[in-house]
């Protein structure tokens, strides 16, 4: 009897399972100093939303003989956005503050050098594991507590990131809300890694090719480069 999409579907989702938007956390490489102590874990803690990096092919329209055709000549990567609920003290508006001040200072408008205030920057997007515990608990109570911890399944590094902008954060009488720090954050190029993917070799991302690439010597076909390099 054939199984019908509907059932293959279901069977999918049950084998495979589903990545949570939930699941998330991000970290951020920053050194730390006598003023913000504690900032990397403070903003790992209460980084509330933001978004995994994408990136965008830049291509031009060709032709030399018939009809035309598109050539890539470079890369975009997109500006992610974060929130974070901040403390009372505004000690996260604070750091934030603190580092688009060293990149360019307010007060004699001068630029500080790339690599002493860029750092990278990670998002990590995790899975429940359950135990043997976990299943019994389900099956008696239909109900399941996590007590296996949480399993990396995907990991963006973010290179050489930086703040760009900092957000309004609006105040009103009429209600009694709680504030949020939104910053923009750009970076050089991303790392993807996942859990079926080998690790990168180097901070530069020399990530193992899934096309196939021809043999040295060979006529080369669709893919003619023998390494494959982020820009």
């Amino acid at each position: 009897m054939p199984v019908g999409p509907l059932v293959e579907f279901l069977s999918t989702i049950s084998q495979e399972g589903v990545a949570k938007t939930s699941h998330f956390r991000f970290t951020a490489g920053v050194t730390e100093d006598g003023n913000f102590p504690d900032i990397a874990r403070l903003l790992s803690i209460r980084c509330e939303t933001t978004e995994l990096p994408g990136r965008q092919l830049v291509t031009n329209d060709s032709r030399v003989y018939g009809p035309s055709y598109k050539t890539t000549h470079s890369v975009v990567y997109q500006e992610i956005t974060l929130s974070f609920v901040e403390t009372s003290n505004f000690v996260i508006r604070s750091f934030f503050e603190t580092w688009l001040n060293s990149i360019f200072s307010v007060g004699n408008n001068l630029l500080s050098y790339p690599n002493a205030t860029r750092f990278d920057c990670f998002l990590t997007q995790y899975d429940v594991m359950f135990d043997d515990k976990d299943d019994e608990d389900t099956t008696k109570t239909g109900k399941s507590t996590p007590t296996g911890g949480l399993r990396r399944i995907a990991e963006w590094t973010l290179k050489n990131s930086f703040p760009t902008a900092i957000n309004q954060m609006p105040v009103s009488w009429s209600e009694d809300g709680i504030h949020r720090t939104t910053v923009t954050l750009a970076f050089e190029y991303y790392i993807l890694w996942a859990s079926h993917m080998p690790t990168p070799k180097s901070a530069e991302g020399n990530i193992s090719n899934p096309f196939p690439v021809p043999p040295k010597g060979s006529s080369g076909g669709v893919f003619q480069s023998s390494k494959s390099k982020f820009i």
